[in-house]
């Protein structure tokens, strides 16, 4: 009787380490940390037109609201 409770109890901690892995995993990515991710994965040479883009976005925005670049 009580290697059927051991079992019983080791088979319960198993199906709950499975589920918290499968909610864990199953959690939607941080869009900028995937982004940043990404980018980071690129040698410098590939992620140069993306920075460029950025930067462009960045010094429209800056112009829109009348501020000066260093």
């Amino acid at each position: 009787m009580t290697v059927a409770v051991v079992i019983a109890v080791v088979a319960a901690l198993i199906v709950i380490a499975v589920v918290v892995v499968i909610v864990r995993r199953r959690r939607p990515a941080d869009g900028v940390a995937t982004f940043r991710r990404q980018i980071d994965a690129l040698s410098p040479e590939a992620r140069r037109p993306v920075v460029d883009r950025v930067q462009a976005l960045e010094d429209d925005d800056d112009d829109e609201r009348g501020e000066r670049h260093a």
